[in-house]
C-alpha cells in the first residue's frame, strides 16, 4: 500500500508540475503573441524609419525585460544610438563605449550577429543583430546579454520582431521612393508649364518689337514724326517689359534660394494699376478692360514692380481663360 501510494503521489506531483509549467508557458506565449500583434499594429502607424526603430525598441524592452540599444542606419553609417534601460539606472554610458560601437559597426559591415553569446566580440555587453531585408541593412539592435545569454525562446521572439521591423522598414522605403518619384514628376510638370507660360509671355512683346522694328526699317520714311515716335516708344516699353519679365524670373529663383529682397516703398495704388493696364491693353483687343478705382488717393507700401507683374498675370489669365465675351 505504501509503495502504491508513493508511486501515485510521485506521478500526481510530476503531472501537476508539468501542467503548471505548461500553463505558465502558455500564458507567456499568449502575452508575447499579444505584444507581437501590438507591434504589428504600431508599425502600420509609423511614419518614418526612425519611428519604426523606436517602436521596436519599446516592444523588445517589454518582451525581453533587458536593456535595448538601437542604431539607425542612414547613408550606410550608424547614427547615435537610442538606449532603453529595463531598470532605472545611470548605466547608459556602458552601452556607448568605443568597444560597443565597434561591435555594432562590425555587424553593419558584415551583416552578421556579433557580441555577447557569439564567437565575435564575445566580451561585449550586448548581442547585436542587424535589421535587414535582403542585403539592405536599416539598423542594428543590441540586446543586453552579458552574464545572461539569450534563451532559445527569447532568441526566437527577437528574430520574429526584427523580421517584422525589417518588413516595415522595407515598406516605408518603398513608400518614400514612390512619394519622391511623384514629387519629381510633379516638379517636371510644373517646369514644363512654367516654360510654356514663359514662352507665351516672351512671344507677345517680342512680336511687337520685331513688327515695329520691321515697319521702321522698311517703311520708316512713309510715317510721320508722331507715328515714328509712338513706334519708338512702343519698342522701348516692350523692351523694358522684357527686362522686367526676366528680372521676375530671376526673382523666382531668389525666392526658392531664400535670397529674395523686396524693395518696399510707398506707392500710389492708382499708378500701379495703370502701369499694369498699360502692359495688357495691347492684348485686350477682343475684351473690354474696365478699371474702377477709389476717388481717394491710396498709398500702399509694396514692391511696385512685382505687384505690377502679379496684376498683369491675373489679367492675362482672365484673357486666356475667360472666353471672348466683352
Amino acid at each position: 500500500t505504501f509503495v502504491v501510494m508513493f508511486v501515485v503521489s510521485f506521478l500526481t506531483s510530476s503531472l501537476a508540475a508539468k501542467l503548471k509549467s505548461l500553463a505558465k508557458h502558455s500564458a507567456q506565449m499568449a502575452w508575447r503573441t499579444k505584444i507581437l500583434l501590438e507591434t504589428s499594429q504600431d508599425l502600420q502607424k509609423a511614419g518614418s524609419q526612425t519611428e519604426i526603430l523606436s517602436i521596436i525598441a519599446d516592444q523588445l524592452l517589454k518582451i525581453l525585460q533587458r536593456d535595448i540599444v538601437v542604431y539607425c542606419v542612414k547613408d550606410e553609417k550608424l547614427q547615435e544610438p537610442e538606449i532603453l534601460l529595463a531598470e532605472e539606472s545611470d548605466l547608459k554610458a556602458q552601452y556607448t563605449t568605443d568597444q560597443e560601437k565597434q561591435v555594432a559597426q562590425w555587424v553593419l559591415t558584415n551583416n552578421k550577429r556579433a557580441g555577447a553569446g557569439t564567437e565575435t566580440f564575445s566580451d561585449a555587453r550586448c548581442t547585436y543583430l542587424s535589421v535587414r531585408a535582403g542585403e539592405h541593412i536599416y539598423g542594428v539592435v543590441g540586446v543586453a546579454a552579458a552574464g545572461k545569454g539569450l534563451e532559445t525562446s527569447e532568441n526566437s521572439i527577437l528574430l520574429s520582431v526584427l523580421e517584422e521591423c525589417a518588413l516595415a522598414m522595407e515598406n516605408q522605403r518603398h513608400l518614400e521612393e514612390k512619394e519622391a518619384a511623384a514629387v519629381l514628376a510633379k516638379n517636371e510638370q510644373l517646369r514644363a508649364n512654367l516654360l510654356r507660360s514663359i514662352s507665351h509671355d516672351l512671344r507677345t512683346p517680342l512680336t511687337s518689337i520685331s513688327g515695329n522694328a520691321s515697319n521702321l526699317l522698311s517703311n520708316g520714311d512713309m510715317f510721320d514724326a508722331k507715328t515714328r515716335q509712338q513706334m519708338y516708344t512702343d519698342i522701348y516699353d516692350d523692351s523694358i517689359w522684357l527686362i522686367n519679365l526676366v528680372e521676375n524670373l530671376l526673382s523666382v529663383t531668389r525666392i526658392e534660394d531664400g535670397t529674395m529682397k523686396l524693395q518696399l516703398n510707398a506707392e500710389l495704388l492708382e499708378e500701379i494699376v495703370q502701369e499694369a493696364v498699360h502692359h495688357v491693353e495691347k492684348r485686350c483687343k477682343k475684351h473690354k478692360l474696365r478699371v474702377q478705382l477709389s476717388e481717394n488717393l491710396i498709398l500702399v507700401k509694396a514692391d511696385a514692380r512685382l505687384i505690377v507683374q502679379v496684376l498683369v498675370n491675373l489679367v492675362d489669365n482672365a484673357i486666356k481663360y475667360g472666353g471672348t465675351h466683352p
